[in-house]
């Protein structure tokens, strides 16, 4: 039988760089992959035409040239990113929510806009109708835009629940429940070297 002093002192984790490469796995759950994704594309879309001004190519959805599109589609993509950061700075920030919830309504229907303007050019429509089912499509989508963003964050933050709870199994759990008192030392040095190599990653 397995004494409760020894599970505890002797093959207990200990700190060292184990805890170390843990606590940097730790860290990086913090890190949102979708926020970071969505920051760099808002920075980088400004310049995405620029790869198109040395050999450009033929123009889609009723643009002449690969340039002109990318730039038109550019500043939208921008303003629709900045919505979606600002209503997650919105959230950080309880007194402030309220405006940052405008504001970010505003970049995103400003973004999304100018968006589908750029992918249905008015061909078959009159002004006036074009214009109108441009806003109204707009307000839909800056509105479904709001629901997506909250979506895609919660599915993330409960991915990352779960995997800080399957790591909390691995490394405290295991060892002193489920793993022999002789194999513990080797069980400890096995997830040692795995959990520091993802830290270093």
């Amino acid at each position: 039988m397995m004494s409760n002093k020894s599970t505890n002192t002797k093959f207990a984790p200990q700190e060292t760089e184990t805890v170390t490469g843990f606590l940097t796995l730790t860290n990086k759950s913090k890190i949102s992959v979708y926020l970071i994704a969505v920051a760099v594309l808002a920075v980088i879309s400004p310049f995405l035409h620029v790869l198109y001004l040395i050999d450009d190519k033929e123009g889609i959805f009723g643009f002449s040239y690969m340039s002109s599109f990318m730039y038109s589609l550019s500043l939208p993509t921008m303003a629709l990113c900045s919505g979606l950061l600002l209503k997650y700075v919105g959230t950080l920030l309880p007194h402030f929510n309220l405006y940052f919830k405008y504001i970010s309504y505003s970049f995103l229907f400003v973004g999304i806009f100018f968006m589908v303007y750029t992918f249905v050019p008015m061909f078959d429509f009159s002004t006036s109708i074009y214009f109108t089912g441009l806003l109204v499509v707009s307000v839909i989508l800056t509105v479904a835009s709001h629901y997506l963003h909250k979506a895609v964050l919660t599915t993330e933050e409960r991915l990352k629940k779960i995997i800080s709870k399957l790591f909390d199994f691995i490394i405290l759990e295991t060892p002193r429940k489920h793993v022999s008192e002789e194999k513990q030392i080797d069980y400890v040095i096995s997830y040692e070297k795995i959990i520091n190599e993802i830290g270093d990653e």
